[in-house]
């Protein structure tokens, strides 16, 4: 394999505490909503904010993709998350991290796919072009269009988190504990905040600026460990909501939350799904392999063509759509040719 191609994929098998992972700042609020004790008043914040966050794409409840809308309670679905920039959440901004998740109710399961910010493909109406852009160019619709025509998958939700919601929860949670790998990452960090984030190899402590520079910066070394990294962040905050300590602090947590989270669950949907989400004991973690791609000076990132076809049967298969390969217009089998390379 080059060695620029991503790496294999891993399983990530939590401890018996971790049960119920969460990965994102929507399933945090189902883990304070199960909370006892604190959890009526919870309940009425949780509520509020997810009244007050609910965003709804323009083709509807169901995925073009799909004969049916999905019973998320029931059947098996999938969750498209996004990361955007700070300052242009309620704008279409750049989505600054990008994952696919599916979940299989028959066997409580759960897969992850993170896609590489700078991944080459086909935007519906814009040609080849960086993943990244299709949320600037046409906000959730266009992002929804080009992952499903990428991955040949419905997306059935999404979630969408301003990256001050992500500094916000970490620091009212007291900060979190992550690795620092190697001084290389440190030195990165330094030079990128002009001397504001100064951290040593080893275990840190980071607070919500620290551990969102670690999760962001691609510099240091590739955007595949930028990934894993922004996994091993999302999972040391899991650990530390988990904590009784942090109980106390779940009220602020929320109220911020609230200003920078937009999602296409209910606030009853989200609820619905805490029974299955604790019955979750491990998350398969999915990497796409690829290449640098520099047409005319400019950088993109090329993914595998097999690689990219093993993720899709895997994804596809997890939904139990490995013998639907047609939408209801017949069109499945044409998103696996939108890929291929154009001039941008």
């Amino acid at each position: 394999m080059n060695d620029k191609q991503m790496e294999p994929r891993r399983r990530y098998k939590p401890k018996k505490k971790r049960r119920g992972l969460r990965i994102t700042l929507l399933l945090l609020l189902l883990i304070i909503v199960g909370i006892g004790g604190y959890g009526g008043y919870l309940y009425y914040k949780v509520s509020s904010v997810s009244d007050k966050s609910l965003m709804q794409p323009n083709r509807g409840e169901q995925s073009d993709l799909r004969d049916s809308a999905v019973d998320i309670g029931k059947d098996h679905f999938s969750v498209l998350l996004l990361g955007v920039d700070d300052e242009e959440n309620t704008s279409n901004g750049r989505s600054d991290s990008m994952m696919v998740a599916t979940f299989n109710q028959d066997d409580k399961s759960m897969k992850l796919l993170s896609i590489p910010r700078d991944s080459y493909v086909q935007i519906p109406g814009r040609g080849m072009d960086k993943i990244t852009h299709a949320h600037a160019f046409g906000g959730i619709d266009l992002t929804i269009d080009t992952v499903e025509g990428l991955l040949g998958i419905p997306i059935d939700e999404v979630v969408r988190v301003n990256f001050d919601a992500f500094k916000t929860a970490i620091d009212e949670l007291g900060g979190i504990d992550v690795t620092i790998e190697s001084q290389l990452i440190a030195d990165q960090l330094y030079k990128e905040s002009k001397g504001k984030i100064d951290l040593e190899v080893g275990e840190q402590t980071l607070n919500g600026k620290e551990a969102l520079a670690f999760a962001r910066t691609r510099k240091a070394d590739s955007d595949l460990k930028r990934g894993q990294r922004q996994m091993e962040v999302i999972t040391a905050a899991i650990d530390k909501v988990s904590s009784l300590s942090s109980i106390p602090k779940y009220g602020d947590v929320v109220d911020r939350i609230g200003e920078n989270l937009t999602m296409s669950f209910t606030f009853n949907e989200a609820l619905g799904l805490y029974p299955f989400i604790s019955k979750i004991d491990s998350i398969e973690k999915l990497q796409l392999t690829g290449t640098d791609f520099q047409p005319a000076g400019t950088y993109y990132f090329k993914l595998d063509d097999q690689s990219l076809a093993t993720a899709k049967s895997e994804l596809r298969s997890h939904l139990n759509l490995e013998d639907q390969m047609d939408d209801p217009n017949g069109n499945m089998n044409a998103l696996d040719g939108e890929q291929g390379e154009t001039t941008p």
